[in-house]
């Protein structure tokens, strides 16, 4: 797709005169090719566009507040115009406020604006891409989990220096595989962790002081049959329910 299109600067500045509108120059984005990433400013507000790198047809829109913090509105369309057509509201002035009513695909944050069935991905593209928009953990190991296709299809949520890989993408949140926590040194200890979910399983090491590549291929190995993908949205069931405490009455 990109391949296609060439520089999406060029391409956006097309779609600007095919709409009788002069094509004002954009910026290139640091630390991406002309063909996926292009930016322009409004004073201390930025807006940003990303298109994938692959035969899957998206443009991602990222736009700061005019204060300059970066989570202001997030968007994400196939269509090229749609794209045209909020740039062209966001330089005439247009507040976050005003866009996000005019357009619903705008949204908080950049997982509430993956298109369904996406978030996962989304996600895991925006960790490996080290955008400053998402959660972000290790660079190597995240690196050596995704290169695992069975973990590929888990949510990606690192935390406090630990790596988690979720079956669910927002709370409540379940947990069914092993984690990888820091051991120093750049090592990691794998451990599967006891659960609301599972409380007859008690938490415990699987691997101790291993390298990432090694972290990521034991949790792989450990993935508990059945379980993955990650559902979209809080996991759908609720955690059994704890047996009473039976008090002992004297007397």
């Amino acid at each position: 797709m990109t391949t296609a299109l060439g520089s999406l600067r060029e391409a956006l500045a097309r779609e600007a005169v095919r709409r009788g509108r002069s094509a004002e120059p954009l910026d290139p984005v640091e630390g991406y090719g002309p063909a996926v990433a292009a930016c322009c400013a409004r004073g201390e507000a930025r807006f940003s566009v990303y298109a994938t790198n692959t035969d899957e047809r998206e443009f991602r829109i990222e736009i700061s507040t005019d204060s300059g913090w970066r989570w202001g509105a997030f968007g994400s369309t196939g269509d090229l115009a749609v794209v045209d057509a909020v740039l062209h509201a966001w330089r005439e002035g247009a507040s976050i406020g005003q866009l996000r009513r005019e357009w619903p695909l705008l949204a908080p944050s950049p997982l509430e604006a993956a298109p369904p069935g996406r978030v996962v991905s989304t996600a895991w593209r925006l960790t490996l891409e080290r955008s400053p928009v998402i959660r972000l953990g290790d660079a190597e190991l995240a690196e050596a989990l995704y290169a695992q296709p069975a973990l590929r299809v888990f949510f990606p949520f690192p935390s406090h220096g630990e790596f988690s890989l979720l079956s669910s993408t927002a709370d409540p949140f379940y947990e069914e595989v092993p984690r990888a926590v820091p051991s120093g040194d750049g090592l990691w200890n794998v451990v599967l962790l006891r659960s609301l979910w599972s409380p007859h399983i008690p938490s415990r090491v699987l691997g101790s002081r291993l390298g990432a590549r090694e972290a990521a291929a034991l949790i792989a190995a450990s993935v508990p049959a059945g379980s993955g993908p990650a559902v979209e949205g809080g996991w759908p069931q609720q955690p059994p329910a704890r047996p009473p405490v039976i008090g002992v009455i004297d007397g």
